[in-house]
């Protein structure tokens, strides 16, 4: 089972992505963590075009295709792929289409978290991050450092409410038409929406089942 992952920046992407690799065998595909391992190694050669993300900026679809289609032909023979982070255009999802119909797959599912702003901000201006495993933890569970790590836990230099209420927009202008091609396509689209700033990433999670369950996913 192929699933792309949909919903803003602080939607719980990420978090929900590795229940469903721990639940099914999945693999966990996120474009940040193949940008970041590619700016790593400055003599990759996609180094130079992947930098424009420490400007802020977006790396272009071309680019980003590329990456995305790398690690594809490297997982073409496990039991599934989680996409997170991609696609973000519709050129890009329909990159994905030609490039998983090339290995004999197919997006399977398209999970939509849809979160509402008040419980982005909540979420984000709480987000505390470990430096060295990078787990995820929020101000309210009351640790200064990971507990596994014994290290400070750090902030995001974006987590600020300019940026997210920035970034927030721009998702929403473009994943609209990204919602609208996926809804229209053969895949199943699963939409959830959070507006409880109190719902847990577990609560989150057994609502994700429920909906697979029902449509005999599971």
């Amino acid at each position: 089972m192929n699933i792309v992952m949909l919903g803003p920046p602080g939607s719980g992407k990420g978090t929900q992505a590795q229940y469903l690799v721990k639940r099914f065998g999945l693999v966990h595909i996120s474009t940040g963590d193949l940008f970041r391992e590619i700016l790593k190694n400055p003599d990759h050669p996609l180094y130079q075009e992947v930098r424009v993300v420490n400007e802020g900026k977006l790396v272009s679809d071309d680019v980003t295709n590329r990456v995305v289609e790398n690690a594809i032909e490297k997982l073409k023979d496990s039991k599934g792929i989680i996409f997170d982070g991609y696609p973000r255009t519709i050129s890009q999802a329909q990159a994905l289409d030609r490039m998983m119909s090339s290995v004999n797959m197919k997006v399977d599912v398209v999970l939509d978290l849809n979160v509402t702003q008040e419980v982005i901000l909540y979420r984000l201006l709480g987000r505390r991050i470990c430096p060295n495993c990078r787990k995820i933890y929020h101000v309210n569970d009351g640790y200064t450092q990971c507990p596994d790590c014994k290290v400070p836990l750090r902030v995001r230099d974006d987590d600020n409410e300019e940026t997210i209420v920035k970034r927030l927009k721009e998702y929403n202008e473009w994943a609209a038409h990204l919602k609208d091609y996926y809804s229209k396509s053969n895949s199943v689209y699963i939409s959830l929406t959070i507006d409880d700033v109190s719902k847990t990433s577990q609560e989150v999670q057994e609502e994700v089942i429920q909906e697979f369950s029902k449509r005999g996913l599971v």
